[in-house]
């Protein structure tokens, strides 16, 4: 059976099993509160309940299954700590206030929690960082760089025109002596003025050596059809702002960095890495730019010294980034770690995708210190 199919039956099962836990959840509350109510109206008002909890999915089902996700986390573990209590007090003869009570029986706890987290989520989405790194290299080069990395924009989903050019300043204000947009600034959900505003944003940014783009999986919108804006579009409105597109290609900065854009590994014919810098000079810092942290042993083993990407968002909502640790789907989620000579860092993005929550991460923009050898 295809994996996708098995993994859409996981998925229903999971919610048939939830939707059974909440329906009973609820209807634990409508007795606990009915008093003498016969059992059909205790039922009919569960149902009504349940009913007006499937609501605000037809506004935004995405928003929705993340809310009612938490809340079933949050009651799951008010009844493995009412069992422990439970368990650990069962010689004793305890009276318990009613207040704590009401709120095991209601699943107040469970849903104030739900509500912190949601105010927690939004907060870092909307709430943009700056985060830096020092990186030292083993080559010689003439002078230290700072380097800035956006990724992740996704815009459209939370910073607006005016959020973007607070960013923006805030970045130039860094010196920058050049940035590099790593994949995912737009995507299928971003209109073609959206587009063309992010981009002007962005191609604005004061550096010296100038601002580099590659493409992440998202950006040229065709997880919709039809797509808000055409891929000759996208670049021109690109190249028009002065932001030079890497497609599997090299760019010389100051002559001592290369700094090489990857096509994004969703394209399928990326040239490989070895390919890539088979004829490069290896005495200059050699600096990868991939929308996805992965290949990191094939980047070491071609001498590569720094690699940035995005992609992950750091995991956005909480355990998706631990899950994606476990399973291996990058070589990284977050921040910074050394793979040999390999300098590797995963930024969480800027912003976030599919929903304006991030509960396992910041937003942030990232600046890099690079030093060689002196």
């Amino acid at each position: 059976m295809d994996f996708f199919i098995i993994l859409l039956i996981v998925f229903l099962l999971i919610v048939i099993c939830d939707f059974v836990y909440l329906y009973r959840k609820i209807l634990a509350a409508v007795k606990y509160f009915g008093g003498e109510l016969s059992r059909l109206k205790k039922h009919l008002m569960t149902t009504g309940v349940f009913i007006l909890t499937l609501v605000p999915a037809f506004f935004s089902f995405v928003t929705w299954l993340v809310i009612v996700l938490h809340i079933t986390v949050f009651l799951l573990l008010s009844d493995l700590a009412a069992a422990i209590v439970k368990r650990v007090n069962r010689d004793k003869d305890i009276k318990y206030p009613k207040w704590l009570k009401a709120a095991y029986k209601t699943g107040a706890v469970a849903l104030l929690l739900t509500c912190a987290v949601y105010i927690y989520g939004k907060y870092n989405m909307y709430h943009v960082v700056r985060t830096d790194y020092d990186v030292t290299i083993d080559k010689s080069i003439s002078q230290d760089y700072t380097a800035a990395l956006i990724a992740d924009l996704h815009y459209g989903i939370s910073l607006k025109s005016e959020q973007l050019q607070q960013a923006a300043d805030s970045i130039e204000e860094a010196s920058p002596d050049f940035v590099i947009l790593c994949g995912d600034i737009v995507d299928e959900s971003t209109t073609l003025d959206g587009m063309k505003e992010a981009f002007a944003i962005l191609g604005g940014i004061k550096s010296k050596y100038g601002v580099y783009y590659v493409y992440g999986n998202h950006d040229s919108g065709t997880f919709r059809s039809p797509p808000n804006f055409t891929q000759t579009q996208l670049e021109q409105t690109i190249e028009k702002n002065g932001i030079t597109i890497l497609k599997d290609e090299t760019v010389s900065i100051n002559d001592d960095i290369l700094l090489i854009g990857r096509l994004d590994r969703q394209f399928g014919k990326r040239m490989s890495i070895a390919e890539l810098t088979q004829n490069t000079d290896s005495a200059k810092a050699l600096v990868v730019a991939d929308h996805q942290p992965n290949d990191y042993v094939n980047l070491d083993k071609a001498g590569c010294d720094m690699v940035v990407s995005g992609h992950t968002h750091g995991g956005q909502i909480f355990p998706f980034g631990i899950i994606s640790e476990l399973i291996k789907a990058n070589d990284m989620t977050y921040g910074f770690k050394k793979q040999g000579n390999l300098n590797a860092i995963v930024t969480s993005g800027i912003a976030g995708w599919g929903l304006d929550l991030k509960t396992e991460c910041h937003s942030e923009y990232v600046i890099i210190h690079i030093d060689g050898k002196n």
